[in-house]
C-alpha cells in the first residue's frame, strides 16, 4: 500500500473514531453531558462536520467501487474481436510445463490477465532452486522458455514472464541413538 493510501486510511480511521466517539458519548454513559458542552462549541461542530464528510466520502468511494469493478478476467483474448479465447488456467498449465529446469523445484505459477481488452497477461513463477550457482542464468532461461511457449500458444508475444526463487524450505533432523 502506497504511503497516501495509507496517509487517507489513517486520517479515514481517525474520523470515524471521532464521529462514532461523540455519537456513542451523547447517547450513552456519564459523558453525555461533557458532550453536549462540546457541541455548544463551534470550533468542535466543524471538526465534527469534517469527520462525518470524510466519512460520508469514504462511503462513497466504497459504493461507487462496488458498483462500477468489474470482475477479474479469466481469458486471454488473442483477437480485437474477442472470437478466441484461451483460459487462464491453460495458460498457467503451459507455463508450468515450459518452466521445468533441472535442479529447481517449480512452486507455484500465477497469472494474470492484462489490458483493457483483456490481451496480454503477466505470469509470475515463484521455484526454488536446489543449486546456489548460477541462478541469473537459470532464470533467463526459464523465462525466455516460458515466454516462448506462451507466444506459440497464443499466436502473438502477448504475456511477460517474472521467476523468482524462494528460500529452500528443507531442514534436516539429527538424532542420535
Amino acid at each position: 500500500m502506497g504511503r497516501f493510501k495509507k496517509l487517507c486510511a489513517v486520517v479515514y480511521l481517525l474520523s470515524c473514531v471521532v464521529a462514532l466517539g461523540t455519537f456513542a458519548a451523547s447517547l450513552f454513559g456519564p459523558a453525555a453531558g461533557r458532550v453536549e458542552a462540546l457541541l455548544d462549541k463551534p470550533a468542535f461542530r466543524i471538526v465534527l462536520a469534517v469527520c462525518l464528510v470524510i466519512c460520508a466520502l469514504q462511503a462513497l468511494w466504497v459504493l461507487l467501487r462496488v458498483i462500477i469493478e468489474r470482475p477479474e478476467p479469466d481469458c486471454v483474448r488473442i483477437d480485437a474481436a474477442g472470437e478466441v479465447q484461451v483460459a487462464l488456467t491453460a495458460i498457467e498449465s503451459v507455463a508450468r510445463a515450459a518452466a521445468r529446469e533441472e535442479d529447481v523445484l517449480v512452486e507455484e505459477v500465477r497469472g494474470r490477465i492484462t489490458g483493457r481488452d483483456s490481451s496480454g497477461v503477466r505470469v509470475a513463477i515463484d521455484a526454488i532452486a536446489l543449486t546456489e550457482a548460477g541462478l541469473d542464468d537459470v532464470a533467463q532461461r526459464m523465462r525466455q522458455r516460458v515466454e516462448a511457449a506462451l507466444e506459440t500458444m497464443l499466436g502473438t508475444p502477448a504475456a511477460s514472464v517474472r521467476v523468482r526463487f524462494l528460500p529452500s524450505k528443507t531442514t534436516t533432523v539429527t538424532r542420535e541413538v
